[in-house]
Formats: C-alpha cells, structure tokens, sequence
C-alpha cells in the first residue's frame, strides 16, 4: 500500500496558510468553492513518482478525489507541507474528529504589531504552540551556528592531528638521514668538529628545509583558497517548521484513513569561504620553522651520539 500524507485546509484561506508559499504548477489551487467537495491538490514531487496528474483521482480514506491542481515549493530543494491537499471540512468529516483545527495561521497588518499579536494568543491560548516568523529565523540562526561551531571544532582538530602527524614524519626522515650521513658526518668529527656544531649544522639544513616547505605550502594554500572564493561552492541548510497537523495520524492510498502533515523546510544556500588573512600566513611560517626545528633537534640528537668509533669507521 502506497503511504501518503494528506493535509485539510481552508480553502478559501489565500493570505496566509500551508499553500500561500506555494506555486501551481498544474491546474489550479483550491478555492472556497471547493468546500465540501471531493477534490484534492497534490504535492509536485509526490504527483511525480506516484504518476499522478491533474484530471485524475486519489484515494484518500476510501473515498476517490479528483485531482485539480499540481502545486510545488518555492524552493526547488524542499518539498510542501503534505503529499494531498483536500477541503478541510471534508477532512475533518472523514476523520471522524469533528470540527478540530489543529494548526491557525494568523497575518499581522504590519510587522511591528506580530509581538503584540504572539503575545495576545499566548495569553488567550495557554496550551496552544504559538509560533512567528522570527521564531523559526531564530531555529534557522541557532541550527546555522552549532553547524557552523562543530565544522570549526572539528576543523581545528583536525589541524592538531595532520600538524602533529606532519612534525612525527618530519622527526623520522630527519633521523633516517643522519643514519645515511654517517660517513660525512663522521668526517666532520674526525676533523675536529664538537658535538655542538653538527647538532647546530644539521638543525640549520631542517630549519632551512622547512622554511622551504613552508613557503610551498603557503602558496599552494592561498591557490587553494582563491579558488574556492572564485567558485563559491555552496551548501544547503535546512530547518523543519511544523505547517500544521490535521486531525488523525498518516493518510494512505488505497482505503488507508487519518489524515496528517509533515515538516515543511526552509532551506538556505551557503556559500563556503576561505578566508585569507596575513596572520593566518605568519602563523603557517610559524609552525613550518617550529617544526623544522624540532626536526633538526632529534635528527642533531641522533647525530651527536654518533661515537668516536662510528666515526673512524665512517671515514676508514
């Protein structure tokens, strides 16, 4: 059986309510003079993969709809509130509830008086959700900044681990190294050279080195960064708004009864930005040369503890 939400509206409501942030794009919306008849609007999405269309009929609870308009989101990434829009006096009489409205939409004659409004509903309607705008602006703002703190926590450890990793790997090469310089170094204690001299001698060519990779990196980075802000890539963030609820739980095609609604999504497109700065460039360097010298401190380490015999065999 073929499940579907179904969603009883006023039909003669067109200031506000589910469908006004829809568009019809097949045959037309409901009108008050559609009360009490058996007809029904069907999602676009829903109309798509169920191979419905506009002249033909639904089942909703036993009973065939005729289908008179095909209706679709304003954002082409969300669906609308229900898969079948019907009367709501037709729904309400084939749920057997009775007269319950579940879900009010009120519109304020100017923005500064929706406080007021909210606030007089409130007071009028204790056990009732009431909901506006800027509430669901405030759902999108905070869903948004946790988004947006995770992707940034996790980002900076991130950054820890490969740094941390990149210095390890830096160590070991650094070390393998010396172990292949055994007979220049060598060469240079046999001479006369101190301990302090090669550790600062092989410290330096890491230093240097990874000044080198640094400034590579950098390069290669701010590349990088140019070209996500030139393309701009962007990603989608959505957050649910309860549209409303009829009376009962899930419609179903075929003899399935109750009717119910679903979330409807506001979705909003981000675009992703790199952002440049010269402290983040100096810090870069920064750790480059940090690195490198915490490279060339084992690798002089390693160096140093080369003994008087290791050297004679080195250069013999």
């Amino acid at each position: 059986m073929d499940s579907f939400s179904v969603l009883g509206v006023d039909p003669g409501a067109t200031a506000a309510g589910t469908l006004t942030a829809a568009t019809v794009s097949g045959g037309r919306a409901l009108t008050s003079s559609d009360a009490g008849t058996d007809v029904a609007v069907v999602d676009a999405t829903y109309a798509a993969s169920a191979s419905l269309a506009v002249g033909g009929t639904i089942d909703v609870a036993g009973t065939p709809f005729q289908i008179v308009g095909i209706v679709a989101s304003a954002s082409s990434s969300a669906d609308t509130a229900a898969n079948v829009y019907i009367p709501l006096d037709v729904a309400q009489k084939l749920s057997g509830a009775g007269d319950v409205v579940s879900t009010v939409y009120v519109q304020a004659g100017s923005s500064d008086r929706i406080a007021a409004i909210q606030s007089a509903l409130t007071a009028a309607l204790p056990t009732a959700t009431v909901s506006s705008q800027s509430d669901l602006a405030s759902t999108v703002s905070g869903s948004l900044a946790s988004a947006s703190s995770l992707i940034t926590n996790l980002g900076t450890w991130l950054s820890i681990i490969v740094l941390v990793v990149a210095v390890a790997l830096a160590v070991l090469f650094t070390i393998s190294g010396i172990s292949r310089r055994t007979r220049e170094l060598g060469t240079l204690k046999a001479i006369g050279w101190s301990n302090a001299r090669v550790v600062g001698q092989v410290a330096g060519e890491s230093v240097v080195q990874a000044l080198i990779g640094g400034v590579i990196g950098v390069a290669l980075g701010l590349i990088g960064a140019l070209i996500i802000n030139i393309i701009a890539p962007t990603v989608s963030a959505s957050a649910g708004a309860t549209a409303g609820r009829g009376p009962g739980g899930g419609g179903g095609r075929g003899g399935g009864s109750g009717f119910g609604g679903q979330l409807a999504q506001t979705t909003t497109e981000i675009a992703l930005h790199a952002p440049l700065s010269l402290w983040i460039v100096g810090l870069a360097l920064v750790l480059a040369v940090l690195g490198g010298l915490i490279a060339g401190v084992f690798g002089g380490w390693r160096a140093a503890r080369l003994s008087p015999a290791e050297a004679l065999r080195a250069v013999s």
